[in-house]
C-alpha cells in the first residue's frame, strides 16, 4: 500500500533530520526550512499531512495554514513549536490545524496520531463517495413520480456531469431547490452548494453578498467579507428566483460568466471565478415585462429543466403524501401510519396552488395535531379554509368591511404558515408564496 506523504516545515536542521529519520518507515517525507520553500512544494503537489513550525525565518507558519484553508484539498496539519502558548494554540486551531504539539516531540505518539488523522480522512472520503453514489441511485423523493417528472429524473445524472449552466423553471413550491441540490450532489464537485434567493436579499446589498467586499469599500465595511462566488469555489452557486436580479447586477453576473473573473467591491485585484451555476425561476424570463437581459438568459440556459405543477401530476400525490407522512411522523414523534380514503380523496381533488411545498406542510400540520394513527379528512386544512371546505352561504351578509375581512384572512394565513414552519420566516414565506421581505412587512403591519 502506498505510504502517505508528510511535509515537514521547520528551519532547525538537526531537529528536521531526526524527525524525518524517525517517521520515514511509515511515511514518505519531504522537508523544507522556510515558508517560501513550503509554498513552492505546495504549488506543485499537495501532501497528505504537514508538520508545521510556528516560527520560520521568513514569517509564521500560520500564514501557510491560512492559505491552505482556501484549498479544498487541504491536508492534515499539525503545528509544532518550542514555545507553547494558549494564544498560539487557539490561532492554529482556528486556522484549520487539527492539533498543536510542543517540542521535544514524543515520536511514537506523533506517528500514532498522524496515522489516526489520516485514517479518519480516508474514511471521510469513502463515506462521501458512497453518499454521492447513494444519491445517484436514490433521488430526493420530492422529484419521484411518473410522466414528465420521470423524464426529468432520468436526465439529471447526465446533466450533473456537464459543466454548463442549468436553469430550473417551475412554479413556487415545485421542488426547484431540491433538484438543484441533487444535481450538485451528483456532479462530484469538491466545493459546496451555495444558495441565495435573489428575491430575499435587498437589491442595494445583493452585489456585496454575491461578490463580497474589502475593508473600506463603503460606509460600514469595517472588514473583508467573502462573497457567495468565493464560497462556491470548486462547487455550485445556486441563484434562486434569478428573475428578481436588478439590471445592473444582471450585467455584472454576465461579465463574470463570460470572463470567468470578478472583483470584490472596493478591490482592484481581479479574482478567478471557479463555480458551476444553477439558477431557478417561476417567471417567464423571455417576457419583456420581466426586464431580464436576453444575453444573460442565453448564457444561463445551457440546460433547461421545467418542473411540472403538482396539479398536473396528481398521480404522484399518494406517493408524495406517504413520504411526507413518514417524515412528519419522525419529526413530531407521532405514529401516524396512513391516510383514510376520505383524506386521500381530498388531497387528489384539491388544486395545490402552493404545489409540493403546500402538500408537505399540510401533511406536517395534520400529523402534528393528529390524535389517531390514521389521518382523516377532518385532520386536513387545505388552503385558508377548513377541512370541510364549506361553501359560503350566498345569502349571508358580510359583517365587516372588505379591507377588514382581507386582513383577517391574511393574518390567519400568516399565523398558520409560521406555525407550520416552526416560526422559520424563510420557510413560512415559501409556504405563503411571497418574499421574506414581504413577510417581514406583514408581520410588522399586523404586530404578529
Amino acid at each position: 500500500m502506498k505510504k502517505p506523504t508528510v511535509l515537514i516545515v521547520d528551519d532547525e536542521k538537526n531537529f528536521t533530520e531526526s524527525l524525518q529519520l524517525a517517521i520515514e518507515d511509515t511515511f514518505n517525507v519531504v522537508s523544507v526550512s522556510s515558508l517560501s520553500m513550503a509554498r513552492a512544494v505546495l504549488k506543485d503537489s499537495m501532501p497528505d499531512a504537514i508538520l508545521l513550525d510556528v516560527y520560520l525565518p521568513d514569517g509564521e507558519g500560520i500564514e501557510v495554514l491560512r492559505e491552505l484553508k482556501k484549498d479544498r484539498r487541504m491536508p492534515i496539519v499539525l503545528v509544532m513549536t518550542a514555545y507553547a502558548t494558549v494564544e498560539n494554540a487557539i490561532r492554529a486551531l482556528k486556522e484549520g490545524a487539527v492539533d498543536y504539539v510542543t517540542k521535544p516531540l514524543d515520536i511514537h505518539k506523533l506517528k500514532r496520531e498522524l496515522g489516526v488523522y489520516l485514517e479518519n480522512r480516508s474514511l471521510q472520503k469513502k463515506i462521501s463517495s458512497l453518499d454521492r453514489e447513494m444519491k445517484r441511485i436514490v433521488p430526493p423523493f420530492v422529484t419521484l413520480g411518473e410522466g414528465s417528472m420521470k423524464t426529468i429524473v432520468e436526465s439529471v445524472p447526465a446533466v450533473a456531469n456537464l459543466s454548463i449552466p442549468v436553469l430550473i423553471q417551475g412554479e413556487t413550491g415545485t421542488g426547484k431547490e431540491k433538484l438543484a441540490q441533487w444535481i450538485h450532489d451528483l456532479s462530484g464537485l469538491e466545493g459546496e452548494l451555495v444558495t441565495i434567493s435573489c428575491a430575499a436579499v435587498p437589491r442595494d446589498i445583493f452585489e456585496s453578498e454575491l461578490f463580497g467586499y474589502v475593508k473600506g469599500a463603503f460606509s460600514g465595511a469595517i472588514g473583508t467579507k467573502e462573497g457567495l462566488v468565493e464560497l462556491a469555489e470548486e462547487g455550485t452557486l445556486f441563484l434562486d428566483e434569478i428573475g428578481e436580479l436588478a439590471d445592473e447586477t444582471q450585467a455584472k453576473l454576465l461579465r463574470v460568466l463570460e470572463s470567468g473573473r470578478y472583483f470584490k467591491l472596493g478591490d482592484a485585484h481581479e479574482r478567478k471565478a471557479r463555480f458551476r451555476l444553477i439558477t431557478a425561476t417561476h417567471k417567464n424570463l423571455n417576457d419583456p415585462a420581466n426586464r431580464f437581459r436576453q444575453d444573460l438568459y442565453y448564457r444561463i440556459t445551457g440546460v433547461v429543466l421545467e418542473l411540472p405543477r403538482l396539479r398536473d401530476r396528481k398521480q404522484d400525490i399518494p406517493l408524495l403524501a406517504k413520504a411526507f407522512l413518514d417524515e412528519a411522523g419522525y419529526a413530531y414523534n407521532k405514529s401516524v401510519k396512513d391516510l383514510s380514503g376520505r383524506a386521500s380523496e381530498m388531497l387528489l381533488n384539491y388544486d395545490w396552488p402552493g404545489n409540493i411545498r403546500e402538500l408537505k406542510w399540510s401533511i406536517h400540520r395534520a400529523v402534528a395535531t393528529a390524535t389517531k394513527d390514521v389521518l382523516d379528512g377532518d385532520d386536513l386544512v387545505l388552503g385558508s379554509g377548513s377541512s370541510k371546505n364549506a361553501p359560503v352561504n350566498e345569502g349571508q351578509v358580510p359583517t365587516a368591511a372588505l379591507k377588514d375581512a382581507v386582513e383577517e384572512v391574511e393574518k390567519k394565513c400568516i399565523k398558520n404558515a409560521m406555525t407550520a414552519a416552526g416560526n422559520n420566516k424563510t420557510e413560512a414565506a415559501k409556504i405563503l408564496g411571497i418574499s421574506v421581505r414581504q413577510l417581514h412587512y406583514k408581520l410588522n403591519q399586523y404586530s404578529l
